[in-house]
């Protein structure tokens, strides 16, 4: 490069290669069952079902052999919730819907959970799983955001900001409980939102779908002035 300027390998006092750039990480070959779920067709459906509002789902880990949390957020409230798992697998991750669907009941459960909108992560891939309950009826809808595209959902993204408040990057999450989960987001619920008009956004929640959703869901209310927002508050010291 620099040899019409004279300066060659002998004129340096030191010498170092670059390596030629590799591309880091292999493009997945896309699966097909993501056909119908795209991010295109979200918009599409949101188009012809005008007032349905998605719930995203996520996930949050620390170490990548986990525990992982699996995170839902309904962003017109705010509100949060999630479920530890030591598996990041899409039938772990179903689970927790059909669990879900148990307690709440068809009904509830489809007011809640009628849309959801996810990253095409591993844990997420089997669209059937997710759509389906155990019985094998149809009971939501799910659809996937563009490759590499997580702004797409981006209320969820942002709510994990309290959620690294309280467990750090790097922290081990190996003795996690769900009660420990359950505990977070009953305090991130109960903190006040300009957003919301200084409402909480477990006081949303109730307003809409009941006292008794929240508690199955494993959510209750903290007093404003006992609310922590930091690792004390599920790690002991």
């Amino acid at each position: 490069m620099f040899k019409k300027f004279g300066v060659d390998n002998f004129s340096l006092k030191e010498q170092v290669k670059r390596k030629q750039f590799r591309e880091k990480y292999k493009k997945r070959k896309e699966p097909a069952n993501y056909n119908g779920h795209k991010y295109s067709d979200y918009i599409d459906f949101l188009n012809q079902n005008p007032g349905i509002s998605a719930v995203e789902m996520d996930t949050v880990y620390n170490q990548q052999s986990g525990p992982y949390i699996q995170t839902f957020m309904f962003p017109e409230i705010q509100f949060m919730v999630g479920r530890i798992h030591k598996e990041k697998t899409s039938e772990s991750m179903a689970s927790t819907l059909n669990d879900y669907q148990e307690k709440l009941g068809n009904e509830l459960f489809s007011r809640l959970f009628n849309l959801l909108l996810t990253d095409r992560g591993s844990e997420f891939e089997k669209v059937s799983l997710f759509e389906h309950g155990v019985d094998g009826n149809h009971r939501l809808n799910i659809f996937y955001c563009d490759a590499m595209q997580s702004a797409q959902k981006p209320h969820v993204e942002n709510n994990h900001n309290y959620v690294r408040d309280i467990i750090p990057n790097g922290k081990p999450l190996d003795k996690l409980t769900q009660d420990n989960i359950n505990t977070m987001f009953s305090h991130i619920n109960s903190t006040p939102r300009k957003s919301l008009h200084g409402k909480t956004p477990y006081e949303l929640f109730v307003f809409y779908f009941g006292r008794d959703a929240a508690d199955i869901l494993g959510i209750n209310e903290i007093p404003k002035d006992d609310v922590v927002l930091n690792p004390s508050l599920i790690f002991v010291k």
